[in-house]
């Protein structure tokens, strides 16, 4: 293996200039054996991840398991499988990732690899906030953090302190929300995590939106974009554009909303992410239906719900039948309170989804 262009990759990842990084590790790659094969397979996978390509993230991950398997690396084969588990979730199927997860966990811990474990009990918290299971997520990012801090891993901890924002927002706790967020914007900013800026930054932004702060919103939205389109992540970067789009709508700047909308959409499909496209969905039913296009809101709603349904996102479900509910003037569902959210402000349209 070159160390030399592995080096310079390394470089780069920590810069976050993540496609820079891809290429030279797949030229590392080349020509590669044994222990540097494994490494190239692993590092194209994690950065493959990072830039939303997640069926090519799955591929390699699947073949570095292979690999490590082979040559008899257990602890590399388990960081493949976590790696591959935060691949497929991202694609929608957190069903897939949870066992993996939990099976992982399991070996991290019996192994006394304190680093894996924690990492993998913040990757199940993500898992069980995707799944719908708010109030245990939240348990869970907390529980990894103190392992985080324990550890002395101040990145660690302030992914967490992330996770444990967006939990509160989404159990309508929006005090709590941005003051997480806002001590991990401190935290990565100390530490020149860009990646790590630009989530908070996001975060804040949809912690003010909710409390009604929509000017302050967008300006965290924009800092949160300019440091996303830098590092090339497409991901998270198209979820800061679905809340922009929300926050102008909230303003009546309806053209404006569905054309964030639009982008957002547009790199969701490129990434494969259906709670994404359910989201934009919802906005765009929402649109219709401001519009006096109720059939068409009607319909869109409809939809999102059954894909909410069919992927088990129990979140997203309630969003649908709620905003549902609004269109066809029926009282609102109680799924809100059977997943101990406090929301509000879903009663109306523009629905403050969080």
């Amino acid at each position: 293996m070159n160390e030399d262009a592995f080096a310079r990759a390394e470089a780069f990842r920590k810069r976050s200039k993540y496609r820079d990084a891809i290429a030279l590790y797949r030229q590392c790659l080349r020509g590669s054996r044994g222990e540097g094969r494994l490494r190239c397979l692993l590092a194209v996978a994690d950065t493959s991840r990072m830039v939303g390509d997640f069926v090519e993230a799955s591929k390699y991950y699947e073949r570095a398991m292979k690999s490590a398997r082979q040559s008899g690396d257990a602890v590399a084969a388990l960081d493949a499988t976590v790696g591959l588990a935060l691949a497929r979730r991202a694609l929608g199927d957190w069903r897939k990732a949870m066992p993996l997860l939990k099976k992982a966990r399991a070996s991290y811990s019996r192994g006394g690899d304190r680093e894996g474990t924690a990492f993998t009990q913040w990757a199940l918290a993500g898992t069980l906030r995707i799944k719908g299971d708010i109030k245990e997520a939240f348990k869970t990012f907390r529980t990894a953090g103190k392992a985080f801090e324990r550890l002395g891993d101040d990145h660690g901890v302030g992914y967490c302190l992330c996770g444990m924002g967006g939990s509160s927002r989404v159990r309508g706790r929006f005090k709590d929300s941005l003051n997480y967020y806002e001590k991990a914007n401190g935290l990565f900013k100390r530490l020149r995590d860009t990646f790590g800026t630009a989530y908070s930054h996001c975060g804040i932004g949809n912690a003010l939106r909710m409390q009604g702060d929509l000017e302050g919103a967008k300006a965290h939205f924009r800092r949160a974009i300019a440091l996303y389109r830098g590092m090339g992540d497409i991901v998270s970067y198209s979820y800061t554009l679905w809340s922009m789009g929300k926050t102008h709508m909230a303003q009546g700047r309806n053209r404006l909303a569905e054309r964030y909308l639009r982008d957002a959409l547009l790199h969701f499909r490129k990434t494969r992410d259906p709670r994404g496209i359910i989201y934009c969905n919802l906005g765009f039913a929402e649109l219709k239906y401001l519009g006096s296009r109720k059939a068409e809101a009607a319909r869109l709603a409809r939809s999102a719900a059954e894909q909410a349904r069919e992927r088990g996102f129990k979140v997203e479900h309630c969003h649908a039948r709620a905003l549902l509910a609004v269109v066809e003037e029926r009282p609102r569902p109680g799924c809100y309170n059977t997943l101990g959210l406090r929301l509000p402000g879903v009663k109306s349209i523009p629905m403050e989804i969080p």
